[in-house]
């Protein structure tokens, strides 16, 4: 049986890590925000928002734990390269202070809402507002935690109308008391297809 690296262990350790912050992080850009996420049942690869998150600030926490560890164990090196770095960095002037202006154009660009950094961020913004997958709003907020009484009271609708409705759709509710999220995971649908059904849209 071979001996067991820590060195190889941490690289690796850090490569993963790393994957996994980047890519889950990529995947929230793209959510839409809190509630809106629950209300049209938003999911990459399965997973839900809360899952995705959960995945990134792991995958954060473990690349930070990994970073820390290749630090120690690498300080020696580490140290003479920075050294020779920053005596070699006095023939390189010009990529530093690029570098540096590049890096403070960035800055103040998302600082000031300049262009073309703004649509970017405004990109962002659609996203969250749910713009890009919200076809139907949600009648109030957190509409999507709400009972499914509640929520024909706000369509207007009487209860038993609702209910019909959803049966006819191939949706039979026995405890019209559980909310409209308990119910989409149930039917394998959306609080807002729900709530389009009971709307008759």
């Amino acid at each position: 049986m071979k001996r067991f690296r820590l060195r190889p262990f941490v690289s690796f350790g850090l490569l993963w890590s790393f994957l996994v912050a980047a890519v889950s992080g990529i995947v929230l850009y793209f959510r839409p925000e809190g509630s809106l996420a629950s209300w049209t049942g938003w999911s990459i690869l399965g997973l839900d928002k809360k899952t995705w998150e959960a995945v990134h600030t792991l995958g954060i926490a473990a690349l930070v734990v990994f970073s820390i560890l290749h630090i120690i164990l690498n300080w020696k090196s580490l140290w003479g390269y920075l050294r020779k770095t920053t005596a070699r960095a006095a023939g390189s002037k010009f990529e530093c202070a690029l570098a540096l202006l590049l890096v403070a154009i960035i800055t103040a660009g998302a600082i000031g809402h300049w262009e073309p950094f703004q649509r970017l961020l405004a990109a962002r913004s659609a996203i969250k507002q749910g713009s890009l997958s919200v076809d139907v709003a949600p009648p109030f907020a957190d509409a999507a935690d709400r009972s499914l009484a509640d929520i024909c009271a706000a369509v207007p609708l009487s209860l038993e109308e609702g209910l019909r409705r959803l049966a006819a759709a191939g949706y039979k509710v026995g405890d019209p008391s559980r909310t409209l999220a308990a119910l989409a995971k149930d039917f394998g649908t959306s609080p807002e297809r729900i709530y389009r059904l009971l709307s008759g849209l």
